[in-house]
């Protein structure tokens, strides 16, 4: 028998979040974040015969006031979040250019959404995820440390920031027995990935599905496919 969790993935209209959506809806209870009502009528349209609880909220990660709003509506949906997954991000297109060149503007819209967006989640979620909760940061092979190269100066910084602010949640809400990875998805074929990505959408989301309720749940992890990689 299926141990049904309540699932809330940001950004699940398209991309890798619509693949998770796919996978999760089958056997469980799902709120999707979308950017507007149409997005969001559209994606469940396609999920007619679903016999759990799948449903939307209109909200952007980089307002407060929206978060704060929809966590009541998932609360009144799910009552509690088993797993997050932190998925919603952006990538400006002046990633050609060099750090020296790259405005603030550009670095500073990339890390709002992409790290303090995650930070905004987790402080709404947490409160009405229960001891065994799992938190689950989207990032990138280009945020880390480890194989930093040139290019791309604020999406890189935004997720290596996210990477250390996943580090920073694992180890405080460890005493509420809440555990929070950080993943690379690969390279995806998505919009922000480009028609040349080694993964389809359902390769990536199929290994996310799988380590996302894997009985062998690190905590303060990098990792891609399940597998541990260098910070």
């Amino acid at each position: 028998m299926i141990n049904q969790k309540n699932i809330v993935i940001t950004g699940g209209n398209r991309g890798i979040g619509y693949g998770l959506l796919k996978i999760f809806s089958k056997e469980h209870n799902v709120i999707i974040t979308v950017r507007n009502k149409e997005k969001g009528e559209k994606t469940l349209k396609k999920f007619k015969n679903s016999g759990n609880i799948l449903d939307y909220v209109v909200m952007d990660v980089d307002s407060n006031k929206m978060i704060l709003s929809s966590r009541e509506k998932i609360k009144e949906k799910l009552g509690h979040v088993d797993l997050l997954i932190n998925n919603a991000g952006i990538f400006i297109k002046e990633h050609n250019l060099q750090a020296i060149e790259t405005s603030d503007e550009t670095i500073l819209k990339t890390f709002n959404t992409n790290t303090l967006g995650v930070l905004r989640m987790c402080k709404s979620i947490v409160p009405i995820m229960p001891n065994g909760g799992r938190i689950i940061n989207v990032s990138s092979g280009m945020g880390q440390l480890d194989d930093m190269e040139s290019g791309f100066t604020a999406y890189r910084l935004s997720k290596t920031s996210l990477n250390s602010l996943t580090k920073i949640l694992s180890e405080e809400l460890s005493n509420l027995g809440i555990k929070v990875n950080t993943i690379c998805p690969g390279w995806v074929r998505t919009d922000m990935g480009g028609d040349n990505a080694t993964l389809s959408i359902k390769e990536s989301a199929s290994h996310i599905f799988a380590f996302a309720l894997n009985d062998e749940f690190p905590n303060g992890q990098f990792l891609r496919h399940g597998k541990r990689i260098p910070w």
